[in-house]
């Protein structure tokens, strides 16, 4: 799966958290899948699945082998998953020995599911260091102030009581610190088969599985989860969470930019083709619809998560459509909104 909005796209101007995006391209796909194939060669040795002499000669291709992506393009539009063509392209530089040992077991979902979680496992560990670094500016920028009261607090879109520039901040402060502790910890092996029952393992399967998810860094599955999507939602969930988070603190920054209001200014404001007086915000306006867009891609992914029987072709596809670019725009909130508060200037008002 990669993402549809590319770089020739205006709104790539505001995609700016590269390694994310590089996760979702087709290239770190085909990666993962090979690293899938090689985990699996070597688990299906040691357990004596395979023979050891066909394993060596299946790793020796793997370790040489690059993918011919046009033909796994032209492929994609026959089969709907890029796996029967890659799988073929590494077939063909085998013997004919090896070739019934080389993806032995496995189905085209156990790749893709297992590429997926790899990139996840990544995206989690970027956004959460850029979640750390923005906390950081948030705690600089709040010990820049007093704690004078210089801000209104406003309830239901009325003016209450003053507050403190650090009591402002530190409300944001805390829903960061929430997500940092409620990060998803699993990222979990898929590994069912044909049939999702996973049978040509026998009774080497857990065994299979654990050896597998200890090469990936991932985490061994009780069961197959072919139709079992709740760790994916979960998972994407907690970056629809960090978009929610940082549309909070962009809203609350348009307000405060509000020229009747006037407790924020942000430098470099956006001009406006009629009034050459207006400093507009937005790099807030699209943290906030960036966050927006989050929502609507999570709505869709628990539709997606509804799967037929034991693998569904449709909702399988959708989800594909939505899990990258909730991930990446996600990732790209937290960038924008540390760019923003590092543009940031707090006014002091009297009340």
């Amino acid at each position: 799966m990669s993402y549809a909005i590319g770089s020739g796209h205006l709104m790539f101007a505001f995609s700016q958290e590269k390694n994310v995006q590089e996760l979702f391209s087709v290239n770190t796909d085909m990666s993962a899948m090979i690293a899938f194939e090689k985990a699996l060669t070597t688990a299906l040795s040691r357990y004596d699945l395979i023979p050891s002499k066909n394993a060596q000669q299946i790793m020796d291709v793997l370790d040489k082998f690059v993918p011919d992506m046009d033909n796994i393009q032209n492929e994609f539009k026959r089969d709907g998953v890029a796996p029967p063509a890659l799988v073929h392209q590494i077939r063909n530089q085998l013997n004919d020995e090896s070739k019934t040992s080389f993806h032995y077991g496995a189905t085209s979902q156990d790749l893709i599911d297992t590429s997926v979680m790899m990139r996840m496992r990544d995206s989690v560990a970027i956004i959460s260091q850029n979640l750390k670094d923005l906390n950081l500016k948030l705690k600089e920028l709040a010990s820049s102030h007093s704690n004078d009261k210089v801000l209104m607090a406003r309830t239901r879109m009325q003016n209450a009581l003053p507050i403190s520039v650090p009591e402002k901040i530190g409300n944001w402060q805390s829903q960061i610190e929430v997500l940092l502790t409620s990060m998803p910890q699993k990222f979990f092996l898929q590994l069912g088969g044909p049939e999702g029952a996973a049978r040509q393992f026998g009774d080497s399967y857990h065994d299979i599985s654990n050896d597998m998810a200890s090469t990936l860094g991932l985490t061994a599955a009780k069961h197959a989860w072919h139709t079992d999507r709740q760790q994916v939602t979960n998972i994407c969930f907690w970056f629809t969470q960090a978009a929610t988070v940082m549309g909070k603190i962009a809203q609350d920054v348009l307000f405060m930019a509000q020229s009747d209001v006037g407790e924020a200014r942000i430098e470099d404001g956006g001009s406006s083709s009629a009034m050459n007086h207006k400093k507009n915000p937005v790099l807030a306006e699209v943290i906030l619809a960036q966050a927006q867009y989050c929502h609507t891609q999570m709505s869709g992914l628990n539709t997606a998560s509804i799967h037929e029987n034991e693998r569904s072709g449709t909702a399988w596809t959708l989800e594909w459509m939505l899990v990258p670019a909730l991930l990446i725009t996600s990732a790209n909130t937290v960038v924008n909104t540390k760019e923003l508060i590092k543009n940031i200037t707090i006014q002091s008002a009297t009340y």
